[in-house]
């Protein structure tokens, strides 16, 4: 199960199996960083050379981009029935390139990249979070008119959205709303938003990935846990993937994790229990799993996200509507204390027709990987005590659903 290394100061172990470049100090190695070759995904590489210049303002890197991923080249199924193959959808031609040697590293989009990975491959979340929430994004025409929520949309309006998480909760909270399937990157999904002949809407999108692609402006509005819809594991996060066992490779992880200091840990650390808790449920990014993760402090460093996790009110460790968990310390620990603290998960499972709904929250002290895996855990278990597990095994059965539907 520990696909992320367990602290940023054991992220270098053994000397790199893949000896590629003279480490001598004569001939400097450069960075070789994979990524897929959308717009989306080279901002993403770029955002992660930027915390470099900070950490490593000598090192060279070079960037090699690819549009082989199943995800990239099927634009016509439906994202669920392409997982079903049993191939991930948006990483495995990206890990043959990393374990080949080709590459030193992967960027990803932390949210597409599955919880079970390659032997031999890590991966873990680095720098800041962006916004974790789904974005609602308009028609220019329902802008237009001062709509802005998904509430303000009319009876049988139409949502875009491919994915199933989205389509799921959109349909349990928005029931009055056609959903339909849409593919393709950001900017073509805002095209196909804009032609009236689609007939759309409002489309619902990572939050993130818009604003990175410097298009906030058009987000109307957002969806959270007041909104009952909860976002995918990892959104918001960028992730690293590298060659387990690459100490020159977990020496940089590491040394930029230091750089920002209390933020990027604790990003690290909810990330580990996000994936931990979808691990255990036996779930990807074609399933209705939904998560969110706030620290109990009245407020986090700047710097660490804009939605959120930003900013959590102070409450009693009695406070009803908490299950409380037995990995509270005792007492005071200043080491472990002095990025750790209480972690807030609330996490949902929603059947497709979004009629069925399994739904939790934990408290959870966090201080280390390994606590932040038991919180993930330990919250899977409490949604299958209620059933969730009943949920996803009825959507594996079920995938001639989906595709009736037209998508999810």
């Amino acid at each position: 199960m520990a696909d992320i290394p367990p602290t940023s100061t054991n992220y270098s172990s053994t000397t790199s199996p893949h000896p590629l470049v003279s480490n001598s100090a004569s001939t400097p190695r450069t960075l070789r960083i994979g990524t897929r070759s959308s717009a989306l995904a080279l901002a993403q590489v770029t955002l992660f050379t930027n915390l470099l210049s900070t950490s490593h303002p000598t090192l060279s890197t070079t960037t090699h981009a690819t549009s082989t991923s199943l995800g990239d080249t099927d634009k016509v199924s439906d994202l669920h029935t392409l997982a079903s193959t049993g191939k991930s959808l948006w990483t495995e031609d990206l890990e043959k390139e990393l374990l080949n040697g080709r590459v030193d590293v992967i960027i990803h989009s932390l949210k597409d990249v599955p919880t079970k990975l390659p032997s031999g491959c890590v991966c873990a979340a680095v720098g800041a979070r962006e916004e974790a929430r789904d974005a609602v994004v308009m028609s220019l025409v329902r802008q237009g008119e001062g709509r802005r929520g998904l509430g303000d949309v009319q009876e049988g309006g139409v949502v875009g959205t491919s994915s199933v998480r989205r389509a799921a909760m959109i349909r349990r909270m928005y029931s009055h709303l056609v959903i339909k399937d849409v593919r393709g990157n950001i900017g073509t999904r805002l095209r196909k938003l804009d032609d009236p002949s689609e007939r759309f809407d409002a489309l619902v999108l990572a939050g993130a990935g818009v604003q990175r692609l410097g298009m906030g402006e058009r987000i109307s509005s957002w969806l959270g846990s007041e909104e009952g819809v909860l976002h995918a594991v990892g959104q918001g996060a960028i992730g690293v993937e590298w060659r387990e066992g690459d100490e020159w490779i977990g020496a940089i992880m590491a040394e930029a994790e230091k750089k920002i200091g209390m933020v990027a840990r604790r990003v690290r650390w909810e990330c580990v229990g996000e994936r931990s808790l979808l691990r255990v449920l036996e779930g990807g990014c074609s399933v209705p799993v939904g998560v969110e993760c706030v620290w109990e402090e009245g407020s986090l460093q700047d710097g660490d996200g804009t939605g959120t996790d930003a900013v959590v009110e102070q409450m009693n460790q009695q406070s009803d509507g908490y299950e409380q968990d037995d990995a509270l310390p005792d007492g005071p620990d200043t080491k472990r204390e002095k990025y750790g603290g209480i972690l807030i998960m609330r996490a949902m499972v929603v059947s497709l027709d979004g009629k069925q709904c399994v739904e939790g929250t934990r408290r959870h002290y966090v201080s280390s990987d390994a606590e932040a895996e038991e919180c993930g855990w330990r919250m899977a278990g409490d949604l299958v005590d209620k059933g969730a597990g009943e949920i996803l095994e009825k959507i594996t059965l079920n995938r001639g659903m989906i595709q009736s539907q037209g998508g999810a």
